[in-house]
């Protein structure tokens, strides 16, 4: 009986609380947009200038869009390694490169740019270590003023694998045609690269 009656209570005081229904919001319509397979939908880290960066199509470079703040090294890299989309992963599209595994260091003379890379990078094995190499010297000489890159483990110059062998000395566009994007010349984004 007394377990009766502290029930009751119980339900008195939770009833007479005097606070009202709060009404529901109503949901808000949002226009996603929709990817089809083999496109790609840019990704932004803010509205500013497109950019290009490349990503793997099965053992290809294919070419992306992204919007960024400012078009520098140091942003497209970042955009590179952030990776692909949900959208494009289910559209076929990868990336040889590990998230923060490369940084971009600084412009050195004759259209150099130098990057930074960790242990990650390059303990990247197989088809990867070429696509990889592959996907940030594509993308830096997308940018004006960069047509070669230049490796660097611990400030050291690191040999990256070429499609003539390893090289310890800035690459270029023309030493990755294996893996360019189809239809792609050494010459698209700044111009061709040369050797040193």
């Amino acid at each position: 009986m007394r377990a009766l009656a502290v029930a009751l209570c119980l339900l008195a005081v939770l009833t007479g609380c005097g606070v009202d229904p709060q009404p529901q919001p109503q949901p808000e319509r949002i226009a996603v947009p929709t990817a089809t397979p083999g496109t790609s939908t840019p990704r932004a880290d803010d509205a500013g200038p497109g950019v290009v960066v490349y990503l793997v199509r099965g053992a290809q470079l294919e070419a992306v869009a992204r919007a960024t703040r400012a078009a520098t090294p140091e942003s497209v890299v970042t955009l590179l390694a952030t990776g692909p989309t949900r959208a494009e992963v289910v559209g076929g599209l990868r990336t040889a490169v590990a998230p923060q595994s490369i940084v971009a260091d600084e412009g050195l003379p004759g259209g150099i740019t130098a990057v930074s890379v960790t242990r990650e990078f390059a303990g990247i094995t197989g088809g990867n270590q070429l696509l990889a190499v592959a996907q940030v010297v594509w993308t830096l000489t997308e940018l004006p003023g960069t047509t070669r890159v230049r490796f660097l483990i611990d400030g050291t110059p690191l040999e990256v694998p070429t499609d003539d062998g390893l090289s310890d000395g800035p690459v270029g566009r023309d030493q990755f045609l294996s893996v360019a994007p189809p239809g792609a010349t050494p010459t698209a984004g700044t111009g061709p690269a040369s050797e040193d």
